[in-house]
């Protein structure tokens, strides 16, 4: 599969999709309205069961099956141990603690830069990545890109070669710096990225969830919140990998307005006070 430089831009944006677009928006600013109304601990309590939302399903698109109780298990730990004995507990934690350097780093950037400009991507990011992802996980190969076809991969879209994986990253990469790539909107980037990355398949195992954290550094990097694409949504997930951007940009755009509704949902719940923990867990889908 050839990364051809006019695959990085959507040359046309229809009236739906720019009305989509939009719709997101305006439920994005209603969401940060009500999360300012609710005190501190609040929002750190909805920001904590978002972040453990994202891991379970994230996990789920790459076939890791992880509990509720697990990562739970990793949230209440103390952080200062170097490692956990469990290979699923540790993984959960580096997960975690990766998506959670890359919020803050573009947290820090927008503070400080209220124009979007999208980060460029460098093959040492990817690979920096990919280590913190398998820090302390005994025999993976964190860090070291693919020489070998995936055969009992979870996905089924085409790969690049082995021997062209490192070439494709590099072109990828560049082109994240391209002008066109840099005009399109945060969610076009998110979506052009990934996909093309997921075909580039750098690692024999993680490459999904390292695709899955650089698409949403582009839409926190665009002022949207985190996607959650739900585990339900897995095999249309792999489908659209296969079938276009556009197929991926509807995913996208469909787990975004679901993940802000059930957002709002439980904001206004915990306003209110209406319903158990429990059950705004499952509305979250955690249980």
């Amino acid at each position: 599969m050839l990364l051809e430089s006019q695959e990085m831009f959507f040359e046309f944006d229809d009236f739906d999709v720019r009305d989509r677009f939009f719709t997101i928006e305006e439920k994005t600013a209603k969401l940060r309205l009500y999360l300012e109304s609710i005190p501190q601990s609040k929002q750190q309590e909805f920001n904590d069961l978002c972040l453990r939302a994202f891991i379970f399903h994230d996990s789920a698109l790459d076939g890791l099956v992880v509990t509720g109780e697990e990562i739970s298990s990793v949230f209440n730990q103390d952080g200062s141990a170097p490692y956990l004995r469990s290979r699923i507990l540790q993984e959960i934690r580096n997960h975690r603690d990766t998506f959670c350097a890359v919020k803050g780093q573009v947290e820090k950037k927008r503070s400080k830069d209220l124009v979007h400009r999208s980060a460029v991507i460098s093959v040492q990011d990817v690979l920096s990545m990919h280590e913190l992802l398998y820090s302390n996980i005994a025999r993976k190969d964190a860090g070291i890109l693919r020489k070998v076809v995936p055969l009992h991969s979870a996905y089924f879209h085409n790969f690049v070669d082995p021997k062209l994986v490192e070439k494709r990253l590099a072109e990828l990469c560049q082109q994240t710096e391209h002008p066109e790539f840099q005009a399109q909107h945060p969610i076009n980037q998110a979506v052009l990225f990934h996909r093309q990355f997921m075909s580039v398949f750098p690692f024999m195992e993680g490459a999904g969830k390292v695709g899955r954290i650089f698409m949403n550094s582009f839409l926190l990097q665009g002022g949207y919140d985190p996607v959650i694409i739900h585990s339900s949504e897995r095999q249309r997930y792999y489908e659209t990998l296969r079938d276009g951007p556009e197929a991926l940009r509807e995913l996208l755009l469909d787990n975004m307005d679901s993940a802000l509704e059930s957002q709002l949902k439980y904001v206004s719940d915990m306003e209110s006070q209406k319903f158990s923990t429990r059950l705004n867990m499952r509305t979250m889908g955690l249980a």
